[in-house]
């Protein structure tokens, strides 16, 4: 005899197998709700009753055209109202829709693969010098350093098959994890500042020896420390940033901290939590770096 959650595998089955060919080169996958119907063997009335129960729980009005990789969340909203409990777990396991508490570990993932990237990273200081000559600007430089010598394309496709793989998931899940990332870089809940921290420090710290400092230095002296290589004031505000204070801490209080900052104000859920979880992002990059000594997970 089958169990509850192997009968809701089988019933969605079809459905599943219909996204995931859809989805095979680029993660994305669009279905109206009659194929939807026709794929769970539902009839149209009983359908539209069981969305009609969730009006206030999804974008009813979408539901009428269908569900895209964009409104998967809906869709098992959806499908947990006709097949069961089970259905998120299905959708998950086919590698077609990535929940928040799953999201915030890939971008765990892919701030670590930031990191590791930025370590390997050797500071072309002859580039970086023409840029500050030509923008005048620290911060106008950095950005075009960092636009010209990171592929952040291929970073985010390493951090997602790198997660495909970590959780056994089908091929498929690499292109759902590519998307998903790139729509958190395209809400800025990441951005590349934040991703590259600790380069764009060392950056800081180069241009600083070659005499240019930001205008928003608060002095030229702290300028001078960052150039020397001693920064505790970005330390400080990391520590406040993560709520941990000055106290002692080690790397998995701070990565248990970085979860729960972004389950609690991520935009989906604290639609003021944006800027927050920018902050939060780039706060956990600089503590766990200084934790590790460098990108290894465990230090």
């Amino acid at each position: 005899m089958t169990g509850p959650d192997s009968a809701v595998r089988e019933r969605l089955a079809p459905l599943l197998e219909t996204l995931s060919r859809m989805a095979e080169d680029e993660g994305r996958w669009e279905i109206s709700s009659d194929d939807t119907a026709d794929l769970l063997g539902v009839e149209p009335v009983a359908f539209w009753r069981a969305i009609a129960a969730l009006r206030d729980r999804i974008g009813f009005a979408d539901a009428i055209d269908g569900w895209t990789d964009e409104t998967a969340g809906d869709l098992v909203t959806v499908l947990e109202q006709i097949v069961g409990a089970g259905a998120e777990a299905a959708m998950i396991g086919a590698g077609l829709f990535i929940p928040a508490p799953l999201g915030i570990e890939l971008a765990e993932e892919l701030l670590f693969h930031a990191r590791r990237s930025c370590a390997a990273h050797l500071v072309n200081t002859e580039e970086l010098e023409a840029m500050l000559r030509h923008t005048g600007r620290v911060r106008a430089a950095v950005d075009i350093y960092l636009e010209n010598n990171v592929d952040l394309e291929a970073l985010i496709d390493g951090c997602a098959e790198s997660f495909r793989v970590l959780h056994g998931m089908p091929p498929v899940a690499k292109g759902t994890a590519v998307r998903y990332l790139a729509t958190m870089l395209a809400r800025h809940i990441v951005d590349r500042r934040g991703l590259l921290v600790s380069l764009v420090e060392r950056l800081r710290i180069a241009a600083g020896q070659m005499g240019y400092f930001d205008p928003d230095d608060r002095s030229h002296e702290e300028a001078a420390r960052r150039a020397a290589g001693r920064e505790p004031v970005r330390r400080a505000w990391a520590r406040r940033v993560m709520g941990i204070g000055g106290r002692l801490f080690t790397a998995e209080e701070v990565r248990q901290r970085y979860r729960e900052l972004m389950m609690r104000h991520h935009p989906d859920v604290d639609p003021g939590g944006l800027e927050l979880c920018k902050d939060v992002n780039a706060a956990y990059s600089v503590l766990i770096a200084e934790l590790t000594g460098g990108p290894d997970r465990d230090g």
